[in-house]
């Protein structure tokens, strides 16, 4: 993987690849929150919708850094999640847990791969930032601290904050 430094991607210096990829990061938030919250899909679809999130989000904003190792990593926990529990297997089985770190690992090679043969800026920290994340938030889920447990909504605000973030005015 080659280190990169924030930004260090053309696409991370333009305000419109940066606008792109907070409207998308704020209809992401919108629309897992309408499908999650509503009941309309089971809360274990909200790492796939998550992940997908991030990676519309780094193609909308054409970048070959931010979010790609994320979105990678995220998804592949989140389709592995999905197929887990839609089956009505339960998340707190070593089973589960073998399966979470495979897809963990899984995303990573992926995103590793894509900087190594495609060129793209991924980062350590882009890999580590979102195992690291996943692990805290599912001990939060595991261990029912309000109030991650059973709800997107601190999910889905934090998503929102960082669209809205990354929709701020140019600085120069």
């Amino acid at each position: 993987m080659t280190v990169a430094s924030a930004g260090s991607s053309s696409a991370e210096r333009h305000p419109q690849a940066r606008r792109a990829r907070g409207l998308v990061l704020l209809l992401g938030a919108v629309l897992i929150a309408a499908l999650v919250e509503t009941g309309t899909l089971a809360f274990y679809w909200f790492p796939l919708l998550t992940g997908l999130t991030y990676l519309v989000a780094a193609a909308a904003s054409r970048s070959r850094g931010t979010l790609w190792a994320p979105g990678l990593i995220v998804t592949a926990v989140g389709v592995s999640a999905a197929l887990w529990l839609r089956e009505g297997r339960s998340a707190d089985s070593f089973q589960f847990l073998a399966v979470a770190v495979l897809s963990l690992g899984l995303g990573g090679v992926v995103a590793g791969l894509l900087a190594t043969l495609r060129g793209f800026a991924i980062s350590a920290m882009s890999v580590a930032l979102p195992v690291l994340l996943f692990g805290a938030f599912a001990l939060a889920e595991q261990q029912r601290i309000a109030p991650f447990a059973g709800s997107t909504l601190v999910y889905v605000a934090l998503l929102a904050v960082w669209g809205v973030f990354e929709l701020r005015p140019s600085s120069a």
